[in-house]
């Protein structure tokens, strides 16, 4: 069986998804080829068992599409498993093509959220056609193939599986990188610290962590929550630096709001004590998964996959996404900081255990297997 893996984009979560998913196919003995992005190839550096064809350009949908083909023609696998899109809106209609004329070929997407966390007009409509002309879908929750449900109504007919993310263990290796040794890096003083991690957008509620933060009228005097985290489209920093300020809780939390290179991640897992997570929505989240395999507790609200992963073994899940149920989670889990460190050694063997990269490449050669015959 041959393997095309693609990835548009070649950095960021879903580049070191790709990463960790080739590596570990290749491991189980197929042969896995990356088409990746030209220019903003950012994983240049990791060891690498696979092959990696850097193809894309940016210079418009159907160029890539006609690249994309060149490199099919020139080795024709039969499975061309997708991990991120050319075009959310066009990108059903060279699917279709594909599933026409090259039938033997197989499609498969996985879709790490269902919907784009901000969906622009015609978009539902565009990934509606998509999911139609796969050959198969991946997704990694129940949650997320329930939202697809929803999504295609009862009589979908295309083949889906649920397969869980795996653990991001290798981005917060270090070799020799004590906790003192990291927080001189990241400039921080010695104390504990509850961290969110991760670029900040609407949907991943920081808003949200701030009034719960200033929902507490007392405050362990060694405890600091770092935001740590480049800024996208829908937050600005006079925005949050603002909020902090009017709610009296700069003592509280530090604000690092800036791009984070990857040679800093082992450090921001290093220094945290529990990694919080108060999205408003998500189907699943890399930073989770990077948390269990770093052996640190998470606090997060109940969206999309979060409740499969999250339970009081590993840390602690608010009601609901509100500034009061996130308020009185808190208040929990300072109240219980002496189990953070037992929660986050039962987190790392969770990870190892359910979320390691040869249970997914297994899992996935199996719904190619299926497909095959489909």
């Amino acid at each position: 069986m041959g393997i095309t893996v693609v990835e548009t984009g070649g950095w960021g979560g879903i580049g070191h998804y790709a990463h960790c998913l080739c590596s570990a196919l290749q491991n189980a003995g197929e042969p896995v080829r990356l088409l990746t992005h030209a220019r903003n190839y950012a994983l240049e550096s990791l060891p690498k068992s696979y092959e990696v064809v850097k193809i894309f350009q940016g210079d418009g949908f159907f160029s890539d599409w006609k690249r994309l083909y060149a490199a099919w023609k020139k080795q024709p696998n039969e499975i061309i498993h997708f991990q991120s899109l050319l075009s959310t809106r066009r990108d059903w209609l060279m699917f279709w093509f594909a599933r026409h004329f090259s039938p033997r070929t197989k499609l498969i997407l996985t879709s790490h959220n269902v919907l784009p966390h901000e969906v622009l007009p015609g978009e539902k409509k565009a990934y509606r056609l998509l999911y139609k002309t796969v050959a198969g879908l991946i997704v990694h929750s129940e949650a997320s193939r329930n939202a697809l449900r929803s999504l295609m109504g009862p009589n979908f007919k295309t083949p889906v599986t649920v397969i869980p993310h795996g653990h991001y263990g290798e981005l917060v290796k270090s070799e020799g990188l004590t906790r003192t040794a990291a927080l001189k890096v990241l400039d921080l003083s010695d104390m504990c610290y509850i961290v969110f991690f991760g670029a900040i957008r609407p949907y991943k509620g920081v808003d949200i962590l701030l009034r719960a933060i200033a929902g507490l009228s007392e405050w362990p005097h060694d405890l600091k929550v770092l935001i740590a985290g480049h800024l996208m489209a829908g937050v600005t920093e006079e925005e949050l630096y603002r909020l902090r300020d009017e709610l009296g809780i700069h003592e509280r939390v530090i604000l690092k709001l800036e791009y984070l290179p990857e040679s800093l991640i082992p450090a921001i897992f290093a220094i945290a004590d529990m990694i919080v997570l108060p999205y408003r929505k998500i189907d699943q989240s890399g930073v989770l998964m990077t948390a269990l395999a770093a052996g640190r507790p998470v606090l997060c609200t109940p969206v999309g996959g979060f409740p499969e992963v999250v339970n009081s073994d590993i840390g602690f899940l608010a009601e609901d996404s509100s500034v009061s149920s996130l308020t009185e989670t808190l208040a929990q889990a300072i109240r219980q900081r002496q189990s953070w460190a037992d929660m986050g050694a039962e987190a790392l063997r969770k990870a190892g255990l359910h979320y390691s990269w040869n249970n997914i490449a297994k899992k996935t050669l199996k719904f190619y297997k299926k497909l095959e015959k489909h």
